[in-house]
């Protein structure tokens, strides 16, 4: 028997057709009503699930801002200091546990250019608001790790450039900085004291700047994971409202134009539409989840054979020889943020490298309420060290736990075996000996970073390699 006739069949001019959105009446070869009605519906949605995915990396700048400004009293051209390790209380995307932070928001729209003074010892990078490059802070930056006043120019910008500064022009609006400054000998106060001499102004005040409000944040709370359902579209209005649109959006723009979205305009979908963009939002979230935990990137695998992944699949500009780097885009920012070109060079003995993993020996996700062994290799290959953390897998934030505790280092006093090696344990229940060991939450999904602080040569050629993440028996 012939199967369901195509709209374009000459013989279906009238009557119904099967379709993947479901039946289509043609009147004339013309959907009628109802199916027009279906159509547009169908491709709203589609339209808003594929923006969804596009909108990732903005939606996660736009959702740390407004946290910063919320939870912690962190406004534009404030310097919000982590006056310690960052615990599990701070809900951000892979946030990080070994390493002292800062952070500065800019608005170059509404201030003009804005100067940022890094002192001696802030290793870091000043992204534009979709997570590309402006320009590196430290070792990797023209400051060559001496400290400079980095002077951050806005898209168009044709006015002078006064002498002294180390110019740097963004493409969006809104910028951020991540600085970090490394614990030496287990000197805290030191690393907390380099990030507080962060200085940020308008450069329209650089002849008398204002004082820097420096907030250290402690261990308070903060909530600043991109929010589901129909708040993610708020986040993005308001966050487009404030940017200019590159030619390489405007497609984009233009398939979310029918959902609400027009640049000066105020969002404010009606029913049909708010309903359309609330479904997308959980499909658009999946889409993502998947693209970034199961990529199907040629270049993803970092040890061939292990679940082992880079992190960083994209290039920092976000450009390949004939396209946006789309997917690559969306494996990194759906469960990361910031991106720095130290993040990929392959310096021995020089700034850093991360690795994920999702899944055990057997291909099967990590799962909370079972236990696992990570066996670490002695020497690992990390000029200053290496550090292992669980996150998971909804809010892409360090696992929280009542130990407080999302990872080990080798910062810590961990127990080896008798050859130097360390097996690390994840799991319910404590084993024996608990210094090893970090706490996972029972039925819920959990990944984790391998990181590596100056990654040596035997990084690079892989001399030195990491096994799969095994389920215990």
């Amino acid at each position: 028997m012939a199967g369901p006739a195509s709209a374009q069949d000459s013989g279906s001019l009238n009557g119904p057709i099967e379709t993947r959105i479901g039946r289509i009446e043609l009147r004339g070869g013309y959907p009628d009503a109802e199916s027009v009605r279906k159509i547009y519906d169908e491709i709203d949605f589609q339209r808003a699930s594929q923006a969804y995915i596009w909108a990732t990396p903005i939606v996660s700048m736009e959702a740390l801002r407004v946290a910063n400004k919320r939870d912690w009293g962190v406004d534009y051209n404030d310097v919000g200091l982590v006056d310690g390790y960052t615990t599990p209380a701070v809900g951000a995307l892979t946030g990080n546990n070994t390493t002292i932070y800062a952070g500065i928001f800019t608005d170059l729209g509404r201030d003009g250019p804005v100067v940022i003074e890094s002192p001696v010892g802030v290793y870091g990078v000043i992204d534009d608001f979709w997570q590309r490059p402006v320009v590196e802070v430290g070792p990797f930056g023209p400051d060559k790790g001496k400290g400079g006043k980095f002077l951050l120019l806005p898209p168009g910008y044709t006015g002078a450039i006064p002498d002294g500064y180390l110019p740097a022009r963004s493409k969006t609006n809104q910028n951020f900085f991540i600085g970090r400054s490394f614990v030496k000998n287990g000197d805290i106060q030191t690393a907390i004291d380099t990030l507080a001499g962060l200085k940020v102004y308008p450069l329209s005040n650089a002849d008398k700047p204002p004082e820097t409000r420096v907030i250290k944040a402690g261990s308070k709370p903060m909530a600043s994971i991109p929010p589901g359902g129909f708040d993610y579209w708020n986040l993005l209005s308001a966050v487009l409202n404030k940017e200019t649109v590159e030619d390489r959006d405007r497609f984009f723009h233009a398939m979310l134009k029918p959902l609400g979205f027009e640049k000066g305009k105020p969002f404010a979908p009606d029913t049909r539409q708010k309903a359309i963009l609330t479904d997308a939002a959980q499909v658009g979230f999946l889409m993502a989840q998947t693209t970034s935990m199961a990529p199907r990137l040629a270049n993803a695998s970092s040890y061939p054979g292990t679940h082992w992944e880079w992190v960083l699949t994209l290039r920092p500009d976000q450009e390949a020889a004939g396209y946006a780097e789309l997917d690559e885009r969306t494996d990194y920012t759906f469960e990361a943020i910031t991106v720095a070109d130290g993040m990929i060079k392959q310096i021995p003995n020089a700034g850093s490298q991360y690795m994920s993993a999702a899944k055990d020996k057997s291909g099967e996700w990590l799962n909370g309420s079972r236990s696992y062994t990570l066996h670490v290799p002695a020497d690992v290959p990390a000029k200053e060290f290496w550090a292992v953390t669980v996150y998971d897998a909804m809010t892409r934030s360090m696992i929280k736990t009542e130990t407080m505790k999302a990872g080990v280092s080798s910062l810590d006093k961990l127990v080896p075996n008798a050859d130097g090696s360390i097996d690390v344990h994840f799991g319910p229940k404590p084993p024996e000996n608990d210094v090893n060991w970090v706490r996972t939450l029972p039925d819920r999904g959990w990944f984790a970073y391998f990181r590596w602080y100056g990654p040596t040569e035997k990084f690079f050629d892989k001399s030195w390699a990491l096994p799969d993440i095994a389920l215990q028996p």
